[in-house]
């Protein structure tokens, strides 16, 4: 049987068909017009790889051995090697053949991942062609790093770091006889936050009998003692109580007596009542701050009254040395006068107060209040 010379489609025989020659001569024209048979026979055959091949800018080239869905572009004019090149990892990859450099380039369409793996060679897609890869590489440490010096920790079944890792400051305890043999450790035995359990530390002033536990300090190279037997010592500035109710906060020292938003809390307040020209020792110390005058009824004119004070000392040796406190003016037709001292005037222990008026007016009566130091 008869075929046509390109696709082999089978020619009709024998005499009896009718119109066999018109049938056949239209296959054979269907023939001639269609694609050659073999893909290296068509118009859109890509050249395949070939050694000691001369290429210009542009050729494309496929490799046996590559993605379905890339070719090779020449973007470096030359002549290819003796061995065909191992196929680029991805598009834009580069790959020298000879004096020829190929780029892989994709057909159409996205490339994912995926469709680079199942190759029979081995990748050569570079680090640094990889977005982000290589500073996620550089923050991370080895697995051998892994529980050794200037790597990581490695942590248990329960998630935490094994103690056989742990810094000794964390773990260790240094237990020694008594304060001489904690202040002998020196050098390397040294270092901030050791531990150590002194057996006998009456050497620290501040244990009377027993244990005391220290930990050293190495920015102020002191020991600071964390318990003893029989007692703790507590140093607290009120400043570092949390919690203080406003009342307490308002509470403060005004010169070693207790005061609260500045006023003294207790003040000593005295008061010396004086009737006629009697002269009275003060037993105490204080300051004199308000002189009251009262008359049983008001006067016509204005009445002066003088308050004064003289030392112990003077008035037992009858000295007659008087410092005057207030000199007042009681208005006519008033019956009662009151006023402040300022500056208070201060009054020492043991001294004598007395109060007089012009004439003898035996119907005032003198109220003096006196602060206590």
């Amino acid at each position: 049987m008869a075929n046509t010379e390109n696709l082999l489609i089978p020619l009709l025989e024998g005499d009896h068909l009718v119109n066999r020659d018109g049938i056949n001569t239209a296959m054979e024209t269907i023939d001639l017009n269609a694609l050659p048979k073999t893909h290296k026979d068509s118009s859109v055959h890509w050249d395949s790889w070939a050694a000691g091949k001369s290429h210009f800018l542009k050729d494309v080239i496929r490799l046996e051995e590559m993605p379905s869905w890339g070719y090779l572009e020449c973007t470096t004019a030359g002549t290819s090697g003796e061995i065909p090149p191992v196929c680029p990892y991805g598009p834009g990859d580069s790959i020298s053949d000879g004096s020829i450099v190929w780029t892989l380039q994709q057909i159409n369409g996205e490339v994912r991942h995926g469709s680079l793996l199942g190759r029979t060679y081995p990748n050569q897609h570079p680090i640094s062609a990889i977005t982000g890869l290589d500073g996620e590489l550089s923050a991370r440490q080895l697995t051998s790093e892994k529980g050794k010096a200037n790597g990581y920790p490695s942590l248990d079944a329960n998630g935490r770091v094994p103690i056989s890792q742990l810094p000794a400051n964390i773990k260790e305890m240094r237990v020694v006889a008594n304060i001489a043999a904690r202040n002998a450790i020196t050098g390397e035995d040294l270092y901030d936050g050791l531990r150590v359990r002194v057996l006998d530390a009456t050497g620290d002033p501040t244990v009377k009998s027993g244990w005391a536990e220290y930990v050293y300090d190495a920015a102020t190279t002191t020991w600071i003692k964390l318990s003893e037997k029989e007692s703790m010592d507590l140093v607290l500035d009120f400043s570092n109580i949390d919690n203080v109710p406003q009342v307490l906060k308002d509470l403060s020292d005004a010169s070693g007596k207790l005061a609260y938003k500045g006023e003294l809390v207790y003040k000593d307040v005295r008061s010396v009542k004086i009737i006629g020209d009697a002269e009275i020792p003060y037993d105490w110390a204080g300051k004199v701050a308000t002189i009251k005058v009262n008359c049983n009824e008001a006067r016509i004119e204005d009445t002066n009254v003088l308050v004064q004070t003289a030392t112990k000392s003077d008035y037992m040796s009858k000295l007659n040395v008087w410092h005057d406190v207030a000199a007042l003016t009681l208005p006519a037709n008033e019956v009662y006068l009151e006023r402040t001292i300022t500056p208070q005037y201060s009054i020492a222990e043991g001294d004598i107060i007395r109060a007089s008026v012009a004439g003898d007016d035996i119907g005032i009566s003198f109220t003096i209040i006196i602060i206590n130091n």
